[in-house]
């Protein structure tokens, strides 16, 4: 089956992420995608741009940028969403 191209979303003033992964919408507020990334917290703003199966993170105000995979992502948010044992 095939899923629709990777797409983001910034909202509240760079407060909340969308992200469509696959044909599943994740939510994350900044400071959970600056967790997910392994980025200490930051103030507001963020820049996504998405080529092809890659995702670029920028986050402007403290000059950090990530870039990773469709898979590397979907790989991290399953880890963050799985349950605790």
């Amino acid at each position: 089956m095939s899923h629709p191209s990777p797409s983001a979303l910034v909202t509240d003033q760079g407060q909340r992420v969308l992200l469509r992964l696959q044909g599943r919408i994740y939510e994350l507020s900044q400071q959970e995608l600056r967790d997910l990334l392994g980025l200490p917290a930051g103030p507001p703003g963020l820049g996504i741009s998405i080529e092809g199966n890659r995702f670029r993170f920028e986050f402007a105000a403290d000059s950090q940028t990530i870039e990773l995979t469709v898979k590397q992502l979907l790989g991290r948010l399953s880890e963050q969403t799985a349950p605790d044992q």
